[in-house]
């Protein structure tokens, strides 16, 4: 390991003059420039999301809503991208620069730490999108709020299949009503909601509930409460309808209200004799928090950004170490650079990106996330980029051990083959 900082540092300015160079030649007579490189993970995101969200419906837990599964994808894409350009790239540097190597005294092992470093550059410029995503999510744009609606799902004799609303049944000399009201993810601040009724039942007089609820930031939803009032009427069977007018965070006056009207609920309240003298209810209807997953993280950012200088030295090193093997090995075996090309697809599988680490663990294959570097890292910079919070730090040790003996075993292998190796190109 020792070489390889001597000839990092004694070299530092070709390093980095080869850095600019790569990222210049990669939108070379492009008019759009850079600007690619935060446009290739929001197309993979899409693509992927379509997939995996959309036809799989794969989710990481209850409490997760769509935009939230997405952002956790995305931080993994832009992750992966970054590690597999690098392995496929500097698998064939080598050979790829042979005319270097052969005819000057140079100093081959930038050449792979210089496709590392380019490619980790180019990495965090698509970071700021999921940052910018993250602080709008989570801080700013209001979850839109919904109401759980009884239904089943019905197979017809043609094939086709249809959801449909299952009756609401409440007796006016029944128990309480609940309504399940629910946002869609989490929020760093209180969401209040807004509920207007409808329907021939009348608010106070045929049954009592809240026109607003507070849902906590902790909570994933409510249950809202609607108290039935015998009245001792004959007037029939009546509907009450619940119906959500608007949501807004709790003590921020400049988000204003943002109509959410998702669903509507529907109930009917039967008509029943008057009851007996003193049974008159005493609940006057209310809300009940329903919390989230003990697990659950919400969109964040914080002060544990400091950490991402540090991630992007493990991933450098975790890399290069095996950057610097397949580079050598392909010169000695020219069929390495299709192994890599089919062992990057088959490892991208095997880390959790598109789906969460606890679904392998409960098939059975758990094994899997534990012996997985790349699960350690991506699962780290999600930490950090995501939710705000700092990355295991027994990980971290696990990834930064690991990564300086690949780093040492590698960097000795390189430099007791780098003499062979003009003979070899």
């Amino acid at each position: 390991m020792f070489p390889v900082l001597r000839s990092f540092l004694h070299n530092r300015r070709l390093l980095w003059d080869f850095v600019k160079r790569d990222l210049r030649a990669r939108y070379v007579g492009s008019s759009m420039g850079f600007f690619w490189s935060l446009i290739f993970p929001v197309i993979n995101l899409v693509v992927y999301h379509f997939v995996f969200r959309t036809v799989l419906n794969t989710r990481w837990s209850d409490s997760q809503g769509a935009t939230e599964v997405a952002l956790v994808m995305l931080a993994g894409i832009v992750v992966w991208q970054a590690f597999a350009e690098t392995l496929t790239r500097s698998t064939s540097s080598l050979i790829d620069n042979s005319n270097l190597i052969q005819k000057v005294v140079f100093p081959s092992e930038l050449l792979p730490a210089f496709l590392v470093k380019s490619s980790l550059i180019n990495m965090m410029i698509g970071v700021p999108v999921l940052l910018i995503a993250v602080s709008w999510f989570g801080f700013v744009a209001v979850p839109k709020s919904y109401i759980h609606v009884p239904h089943e799902t019905v197979q017809h004799e043609d094939g086709s299949v249809t959801v449909e609303r299952i009756p609401v049944i409440q007796h006016e000399q029944g128990g309480i009503l609940r309504v399940p009201i629910a946002i869609e993810r989490g929020y760093q601040g209180d969401v209040l909601v807004t509920l207007e009724y409808g329907g021939t039942a009348v608010l106070g007089q045929d049954f009592l509930g809240p026109t607003e609820l507070l849902l906590p930031a902790t909570a994933r939803g409510v249950d809202l409460l609607l108290q039935p009032l015998p009245d001792g009427e004959v007037e029939g069977d009546e509907e009450i309808i619940v119906r959500i007018v608007s949501a807004e965070p709790g003590g921020l006056a400049l988000i204003g209200e943002i109509p959410q009207v998702q669903h509507e609920f529907r109930a009917a309240l039967l008509d029943d004799p008057a009851p007996a003298a003193g049974t008159a209810p005493s609940f006057a209807g209310g809300s009940e928090p329903r919390m989230r997953d003990e697990e659950y993280q919400a969109l964040s950012l914080s002060v544990s950004l400091v950490m991402v200088p540090v991630m992007l030295l493990l991933q450098f090193i975790f890399t290069l170490s095996l950057a610097y093997f397949l580079s050598v090995l392909n010169v000695f075996m020219r069929d390495t650079q299709h192994l890599v090309g089919v062992g990057v697809v088959v490892w991208m599988f095997c880390t959790p990106i598109f789906y969460p680490a606890e679904m392998v663990a409960k098939a059975g294959y758990g094994w899997l996330m534990t012996i997985n570097p790349m699960h350690w890292i991506i699962d780290s910079w999600r930490q950090i980029l995501l939710f705000g919070a700092w990355p295991d730090p027994l990980l971290l040790l696990r990834i930064g051990v690991l990564s300086v003996i690949l780093l040492t075993i590698s960097g000795r292998f390189f430099f007791s083959q780098k003499a062979r190796i003009p003979d070899l190109l």
